[in-house]
């Protein structure tokens, strides 16, 4: 198995120490952050008037910058107060910086604490800065800035390989070539080029000859300029000649929607409305269909939904994807409506406690994600999601903003005409649009009948009683009990047990699913040999329901752009050769169609970083999943791995 670029353990934090004044100096390098004293006007000449900001971003709805070194922040900080007050409201600005030793939050704020004139957007960034650093990708959103920050923890050059975007300026701010030579190597210029278009700048403070020469030999023209305070010099380039690495396998790429002015999804679970959510913060005019008179009214209608994360026992690509999408998870869901009481995942057996002991051996995982507890471990900030309360409130904030509809319909035919699709419930058209987005389930079985997508229902039925009292739960237990199922703490004086999660008859698949009374029994199986057991032979179900999860082979969701698969095929009908020299074509993209499915039973823990990505995919915006997790989730996987299988 290859290395993973971003392995499941925390980041390494510097060695720092601070003079009088907070100036902050790296142990490790041997070298400071910034000069003391004029440590704010050097980056405002080196990066902001370097890149010639803001002129560069007048009057682009989009603008990326990409840094080498966050460091402390000030970059960021200074760009953010430029890019607030010289832009408008309908300008966004992507901000995506690499470190492989992050600052922790006392370091970070001791460091920053001498540039008062930024307080007000140093508080923005303490307040949104992670606690737990682990290599990969962390996104934060500044709404009121109109601005994204990627912040990306690990090895610079590796992460810009996982990267996925355009940029169009670019701060090289690492520690300086003689004190950090790792950084500076010809392998991280290559990756800075394939990023960039012609007319990307760079701006850095140094002017060796390596960074020179590596700058030109990918297609940059360079100048000497004026540097800042006792530096002579400094460095400034331009992209005149593109430079791309080509990939030899295209089979994951991401599409942007093509001269879309309207977009429209059809399933209004969590799935479908997170991401109408997204496109509607970005301007974009949006249409919700559904069959229900509002969202969240059938999967994704159970009341307390589980947001955790979910590990192998190896460094899997599905671990790393659950791990990420989890504290997507929770800095997307507001407090009202997430209840962080921790999940308390039991273990009853010597084979459960051997995998519970793995788990924290094989990974370095911060304390506040998981720890020893008890009879197992506790998953301390996850927890449950009142999903009413949230589908209620993100539905009515689309219903202020003019550029959202929703519409009750059960579209049971779709056509694409004249650069257009044709929603239809046969014969009628209902609805037209630009841009269409399949979220309905196992739905797109139906609507879409000749694409090859493994998807699988899976029957689930949860079980409500009430608690002892008001104030106690099972056990007397503040946290989600965890077990072969799961039973959530009291709220209004009930608690839910779940779920089962059965196989189902095809020519069930696309009926409404049915209660099943022997469900509440086979619930409270799930918890017998168990100190449980005793307690919930006492209980009884009031209340039940049901929903049909739709699942994959891999465990993975769906999420992504619809290709011509025959096409496809043509094309690579012989990657089962293993042709390593060859290059094969990109997909043909089928008329702006992308599907958002197979989120399985952790759909509320994976819906908001995958409605980020397909929101980034349809704008063609700077990609919140790395290259890896993006490809994990790509509808094309089951094709390609097929493709590569067959003989």
């Amino acid at each position: 198995m290859n290395t993973p670029t971003f392995p499941i353990k925390q980041a390494n934090t510097l060695n720092l120490k601070f003079d009088e004044q907070n100036n902050a100096f790296s142990s490790n390098y041997s070298d400071i952050y910034f000069q003391p004293s004029i440590g704010l006007d050097e980056k405002k000449h080196v990066f902001l008037q370097g890149n010639d900001l803001p002129a560069n971003w007048h009057g682009k709805e989009s603008y990326t910058i990409a840094e080498t070194g966050f460091g402390t922040g000030l970059n960021f900080l200074n760009t953010l107060k430029l890019w607030d007050k010289t832009t408008t409201i309908d300008q966004h600005l992507h901000y995506i910086s690499c470190e492989l030793h992050p600052l922790n939050l006392q370091q970070l704020k001791t460091a920053l604490s001498q540039f008062p004139q930024l307080s007000q957007y140093t508080v923005l960034l303490i307040d949104n800065y992670p606690q737990n650093f682990l290599y990969g990708f962390h996104r934060l959103h500044f709404k009121s800035q109109n601005t994204t920050l990627t912040l990306i923890i690990g090895d610079a050059t590796k992460a810009l390989q996982q990267l996925n975007t355009h940029v169009d300026a670019w701060y090289l701010d690492g520690f300086a070539p003689s004190k950090n030579p790792d950084l500076w190597d010809e392998d991280l210029f290559k990756s800075i080029a394939n990023l960039s278009r012609l007319g990307t700048t760079v701006a850095t403070y140094t002017v060796a000859r390596k960074i020179r020469d590596n700058l030109e030999s990918v297609g940059f023209t360079i100048k000497k300029v004026k540097g800042f305070g006792q530096k002579r010099e400094m460095l400034t380039a331009t992209m005149t000649s593109e430079y791309k690495i080509p990939e030899k396998q295209p089979w994951a790429q991401t599409f942007k929607a093509k001269n879309a002015k309207t977009y429209t999804i059809i399933g209004a679970g969590i799935a479908g409305l997170t991401l109408a959510q997204k496109l509607c913060d970005a301007g974009k005019h949006v249409t919700l269909i559904d069959r229900q008179k509002q969202p969240c009214l059938e999967t994704s209608g159970n009341p307390q939904a589980m947001v955790m994360p979910s590990f192998t026992l190896n460094d899997s690509v599905e671990a790393r994807f659950y791990l990420s999408a989890f504290y997507y998870a929770i800095r997307h869901y507001s407090p009202k409506n997430y209840h962080g009481v921790g999940v308390y995942e039991l273990a009853f057996n010597d084979k459960q406690k051997q995998w519970q002991d793995k788990l924290l051996q094989n990974f370095d995982l911060p304390k506040g994600l998981v720890k020893k507890f008890q009879q197992g471990l506790l998953y301390s900030t996850a927890g449950w999601l009142d999903t009413q309360g949230h589908a209620k409130s993100v539905f009515k904030q689309l219903q202020q903003k003019p550029n959202f509809s929703y519409l009750q319909e059960e579209i049971n035919l779709i056509e694409h005409q004249d650069n257009l699709w044709l929603l239809k419930q046969n014969p009628q058209v209902v609805h037209t649009t630009d841009c269409l987005v399949l979220a309905n389930g196992i739905g797109i079985k139906n609507l879409l009948a000749e694409y090859q997508l493994p998807i699988q229902p899976k029957y689930g039925q949860i079980s409500c009683f009430k608690s002892e009292n008001a104030n106690k739960t099972i056990a007397n237990s503040p946290h989600i009990l965890l077990g072969r199922g799961y039973i959530t703490p009291s709220w209004h004086g009930e608690q839910i047990m779940g779920a089962t999660f059965d196989h189902m008859d095809k020519n069930d698949w696309f009926k409404p699913p049915q209660i099943n009374d022997k469900h509440w029994q086979r619930n409270k199986e799930l918890w017998n040999d168990t100190p449980y057991e005793a307690l919930l032979a006492k209980m009884t179900s009031h209340q039940s329901r049901a929903g049909i999860r739709v699942t994959t082979p891999d465990h993975l969701p769906i999420c992504g752009a619809v290709i011509d698969q025959q096409q496809f095929k043509q094309d690579y009908h012989d990657i089962r050769h293993g042709k390593s020299w060859k290059h094969y074509p990109q997909p043909l993209h089928a008329n702006n169609l992308y599907v958002f499915t197979g989120l399985g039973s952790r759909g509320f823990t994976s819906a908001p970083l995958l409605a980020e990505s397909l929101s980034n995919q349809i704008l063609g915006m700077p990609q919140v999943l790395s290259n890896e997790l993006q490809k994990a989730t790509n509808p094309n996987r089951f094709l390609f791995k097929t493709l590569k299988k067959s003989r």
